[in-house]
């Protein structure tokens, strides 16, 4: 087991911090999943990223998911009355704030990867790059986390149309034993290889992905570019 990753009996253990921080977290997510579900993964982040926070002390945890909690709750009120550029532009003030002066080092690592993803949607791609970088070493003893912050990157590059980067990028989690977003990568990849005038390397992987995942929802559209 990777450094950093919690065992069942080691959250049993400290079952109220992990409840009320991570779980809060969670539950607020999965209410608000409409609203703040976004492409590059930020709901499959924050469930992953939760479940190593309730290692932060008692008071920095409660003060944590106070400001957090409230910070997402200002951003999704923001979505629902306006866009994610002018949702963006009402939390940025705070979220910058919090990242400069937070104690809690498990909760500025959770922050960065909400505001990074918060960016994107707003079309910051340089501040959503610059987030998910720092995330990937917030993270690098969490394995399971680096292909949504790779993808985070990849999608954040794609958005500046800085294509090679964003192919390295799908490329690792196409090359990784971890399944998590592979059949995204893949798709993503045959797009850009095609988007760059790769047409060959575009018709292997969309040959590969239809062979891989049979069943994906795009499996029409795949199909018409094998064809094509």
């Amino acid at each position: 087991m990777a450094k950093g990753v919690s065992t069942r009996k080691q959250l049993l253990k400290e079952p109220d911090q992990f409840i009320t921080f991570s779980g809060k977290l969670i539950a607020f997510g999965r209410s608000h999943f409409k609203v703040l579900s976004i492409t590059a993964g930020c709901l499959l982040a924050l469930l992953v990223i939760a479940a190593t926070v309730y290692q932060v002390s008692e008071r920095n945890e409660k003060k944590a998911s106070e400001q957090i909690e409230r910070v997402l709750a200002q951003y999704a009120a923001a979505l629902r009355e306006s866009n994610p550029k002018r949702a963006h532009e009402q939390v940025k003030s705070e979220m910058n704030q919090m990242l400069g002066t937070h104690g809690s080092k498990k909760a500025l690592h959770l922050i960065r990867v909400l505001y990074a993803d918060i960016s994107y949607r707003a079309g910051d791609s340089d501040t959503a790059i610059a987030m998910y970088s720092r995330a990937l070493d917030d993270f690098k003893n969490e394995p399971a986390l680096k292909n949504t912050l790779w993808s985070g990157l990849g999608y954040a590059h794609v958005q500046k149309e800085e294509y090679p980067p964003a192919i390295g990028y799908f490329e690792m989690i196409a090359a990784g034993s971890e399944k998590t977003l592979r059949s995204d990568a893949l798709f993503n990849l045959a797009w850009l290889y095609e988007a760059t005038g790769e047409m060959e390397k575009s018709r292997d992987l969309y040959r590969q992905l239809q062979a891989e995942f049979p069943n994906m929802i795009y499996n029409e559209l795949v199909r018409e570019k094998i064809s094509g």
